[in-house]
């Protein structure tokens, strides 16, 4: 009786320790503000005017602390940072918080209502507006307004300050409306004085209820929750499906699988719920899943496969066939993939605690009702996919397209004989497909007032030479549906865009509004489309547009590299500013396209590939050999004479935001994956494994906790290199300097600010402790030089010489700045020194020896 009581309170004392454990990071944190808030420029008010949203503890130890500041009893969106405790102490800091954020935001008193707030927000949106009304009134500054017709849920309409990135602090109505004619989750800022709108974030990356995790709930309390019970043992569930690391049907067999669903992510298996033994649904749902088609686009539960009492979910694919035929082999693939992202990444610390999507959280903590909600074969557009990422506690949704390939239409220029010929183009995702019926007319190329002149982003100067013919449009910084929509108005019969990089043209992504396009549009290459411009001076070209039979769909329930890039930004946006913050991906230079492309190469590796290998990303949708282009400037590879790519191409207005922006990201993490690679080797193991691949995943995820709210590049980096000074004792950091420099973003990069794409300036250079001229390895014996024990330290390091010191010498350490920051001496005759490094940020440093005209140098990590 008494053993039995002992095994039924250990979780609940785990639990009890992990929630103190918690707590007591929080204190830290105070401390710490209360002790340093003057060297971050924040005034004692700053220091103590704080709530904290979320926080988490890993297996390390190391605990995550989010807050955000307060100002009149009211939160300060973005004004947030982000901190990591381990034994007690402050190891990480990211910063947003602002400076006298009580003195600078004016009282809260607004002058607009929430409902006039929402009024602002319909109108900025396109949205019809109709009356709304208050239903439920939490307090005075927290309502919830109906959905107004507008909205699929109830709106949340909560009084804030809204710190924007020019410094200013506002006082705002923050809106959540998750639209009922787009694919939009809009969150707003709307000033409570001029109703102007200062934020405007779309929890959709290019639905489930708000109210349910308000963003901006302060954690000052954390309830014990029941003990879980022990895990039974493998459901025997079989998925017929295409298995990591196989990235399509491009690249491996369609295999059925038994069990495999993780043990300690998915202890009862992947269809349970309740966390007791016994499966409670036997289709395509479950704890982390719940995977439907959603042929009609209306985000209700649509038509899941049984797998029977036996979960036995073995269905064929047998191309070509038409999607209808495969649907339940791809609703299958789709919920197996989601379920073992869930699974790996759970490895690596995204948990329950850390904001991931269960619907149960056996152990109590986080947020729970989110499993990840799955849309197979999505009706609302093609050639893309997408992932919608609100706070905690609020569903992930997921909706995957159909693709077409680019041999489903024709584009046929007729005259001049010059440049006549069929020219390779690709279908839009939005807008009616290509009839058969030939569109043929003059091509009349766009002109606007504000340059450049002929993308259509502007007012139009020939709209009547537009209407009734093909018009010809540059691709630009307007969304390739707004251009549309505009030459529509224009009485365009069809559009032509011109890509503006090189290569085969894109599939062009939808976005609001694209319901209203009624005419066909497709892209052609930058080349061809200069050509035809070129032909334009002589006199007029003529062509034709029509869609052809033999149209090839592919479905992207079957490219797990896909299904990973859309669930990694769930993962990414929970994990920057913590799970109860979805806003801090939205900046200009923020890299969330990237580690969503990293991750699915990372997951779709193996073990016989190269570092110079191409890989692609969609290389299946596009019906591309495997060791194709895919749909990013260039493939991934650490061959700069396939992928020359680096920061400084970030830049130019070539490389679109975000996806052109996160590609380099994603091309350096691929270039560190390698480095880890050669020095640890690869590791197939996902789960537990130990090597560089594995090494990789865990920087990246733990850098992804580190960094600050709407990070750049600069941002990202140094929270991977602090990630690996806490996991790893710094044992990486110039592999990872000397990795990241190899791509332009070394020691003497700059970022400027994250919130504008146009001002990074790339560097090649490492800090001066990574120049290995003269320096050895860290705790190794130089036979004249010295050693340093312990090596990392945290406040004292022993300096222990090979000899007497035949003269006086001195002990300098320098920062990778190359500042000195410690000098002290030693005498004749000395064999070793007990230097005090408390104080010392932790990071890289270099101890240097000097005795008369000789010097010995070793690398030392301050934890």
């Amino acid at each position: 009786m008494a053993r039995s009581l002992r095994l039924q309170l250990l979780p609940a004392l785990f639990l009890l320790s992990t929630l103190t454990s918690a707590q007591e990071a929080s204190d830290v944190v105070r401390r710490w503000l209360a002790q340093e808030h003057a060297r971050s420029g924040l005034t004692a008010r700053d220091a103590v005017e704080w709530q904290v949203t979320s926080r988490s503890t890993d297996r390390k130890g190391v605990t995550y602390v989010y807050i955000e500041q307060t100002a009149h009893g009211l939160p300060v969106h973005n004004a947030v940072a982000s901190f990591a405790v381990l034994e007690g102490k402050v190891v990480s800091f990211g910063n947003r918080l602002r400076s006298d954020v009580h003195g600078r935001s004016g009282a809260a008193t607004p002058a607009l209502t929430a409902v006039e707030a929402y009024r602002s927000a319909a109108k900025h949106l396109l949205l019809p507006i109709s009356s709304t009304q208050v239903v439920r009134t939490n307090s005075p500054t927290d309502l919830v307004l109906s959905g107004a017709g507008i909205s699929h849920d109830p709106i949340p309409a909560r009084l804030l300050y809204e710190a924007l990135p020019d410094g200013r602090i506002r006082l705002a109505w923050d809106l959540t409306i998750r639209s009922i004619t787009t694919d939009n989750w809009w969150h707003l800022a709307v000033d409570a004085h001029d109703g102007s709108i200062l934020r405007q974030v779309d929890y959709v990356t290019h639905c489930a209820h708000p109210t349910a995790a308000p963003a901006y709930r302060a954690l000052d309390d954390l309830a014990a929750a029941p003990a879980p019970l022990a895990p039974p043992p493998p459901d025997g569930s079989g998925y017929r499906v295409f298995p990591f690391p196989t990235e399509s049907p491009s690249h491996g067999p369609h295999t059925l699988v038994m069990d495999p669903s993780d043990p300690v992510a998915s202890p009862f298996g992947w269809h349970d719920v309740n966390g007791a033994a016994g499966a409670e649904y036997t289709t395509t749902r479950g704890n982390n899943v719940y995977a439907w088609e959603d042929l009609d686009n209306d985000d209700e539960p649509g038509y899941s496969p049984s797998g029977g009492a036996g979960l036995q979910f073995d269905f064929p694919y047998v191309p070509p066939q038409a999607p209808a035929d495969y649907l339940d082999a791809a609703i299958t693939n789709l919920f197996y993939t989601c379920n073992v992202l869930h699974d790996v990444w759970y490895h690596y610390g995204f948990d329950e605690e850390s904001g991931n999507f269960q619907a149960h959280n056996a152990n109590g903590l986080g947020a729970s009702g989110d499993e990840v909600m799955a849309q197979a074969q999505d009706g609302g557009g093609m050639n893309n996919a997408n992932f919608a990422t609100p706070p905690d506690g609020s569903h992930g949704y997921m909706q995957m397209y159909l693709w077409r390939t680019s041999t489903d239409s024709t584009l046929l220029i007729d005259s001049p004989e010059s440049i006549a010929g069929n020219y390779l183009n690709s279908l839009a995702g939005f807008g009616p497909e290509l009839p058969s019926e030939p569109i043929s007319s003059d091509l009349i190329l766009v002109e606007d007032d504000t340059a450049p002149v002929n993308d259509g982003c502007d007012n139009l100067l020939n709209a009547s030479a537009i209407d009734g013919h093909i018009a010809l449009v540059d691709r630009g910084q307007c969304t390739f549906v707004n251009k549309v929509l505009a030459l529509q108005a224009a009485g365009a019969t069809a559009v032509i865009v011109i890509n503006n990089v090189g290569g085969d043209p894109i599939a062009m992504g939808g976005s609001e509004g694209q319901e209203g396009i009624v005419i066909p549009s497709v892209m052609i290459s930058l080349s061809d489309g200069n050509t035809i411009k070129q032909a334009l001076e002589d006199g007029p070209v003529h062509g034709t547009l029509m869609g052809v039979d033999n149209a090839d769909l592919r479905d992207s329930d079957f490219d797990n590299g896909i299904i990973a890039h859309e669930y990694g930004h769930g993962v990414s946006t929970r994990l920057t500013g913590g799970p109860a913050n979805s806003d801090c991906l939205w900046n200009a230079e923020q890299m969330g396209e990237g580690w969503s492309d990293w991750m699915g190469l990372m997951l779709t590796q193996r073990a016989d590939d190269g570092p110079s290998d191409v890989r692609g990303v969609g290389t299946f949708v596009r019906n591309q050999a495997v060791d194709g282009d895919g749909i990013r400037p260039a493939p991934y590879s650490t061959d700069f004479a396939v992928n020359d790519y680096t920061y400084g191409n970030t830049n130019s207005q070539a490389l679109t935001e975000p996806h052109g922006i996160g590609f380099v990201w994603a091309t350096m993490l691929w270039d560190l994956n390698w480095a880890l690679i050669e020095e640890h080797g690869y590791d197939p193991d996902l789960y537990n494994g130990t090597g560089g691949n594995n090494i990789a995943i865990q920087l990246m995820m733990d850098g992804l906790k580190l960094q600050p709210c709407n990070p750049g590049f600069v941002d990202g980096r140094d929270a991977i290199l602090r990630a690996d000074t806490i996991a790893y004792g710094a044992q990486h950091a110039c592999l990872i300097w000397e990795t990241f420099a190899r791509r332009g973003l070394g020691y003497s990069a700059d970022q400027g600010s994250s919130f504008d794409r146009t001002d990074q300036v790339e560097a090649f250079d490492v800090p001066a402790a990574c120049i290995s001229t003269g320096i050895t390895d860290a705790g190794t014996t130089d036979p004249i030089g010295f050693t340093l024990m312990p090596n990392p330290t945290e406040e004292a390091v022993t300096i222990s010489l090979g000899k007497p010191l035949d003269a006086p010498a001195f002990v300098r350490v320098h920062a990778a700045d190359g500042r000195l920051v410690r000098n002290v001496g030693m005498g004749r005759g000395a064999r070793s020194l007990v230097l005090d490094v408390t104080g010392l940020a932790p990071a890289l440093y270099v101890v240097e020896l000097h005795c008369g005209d000789r010097t010995w140098k070793q690398r030392l990590v301050v934890r």
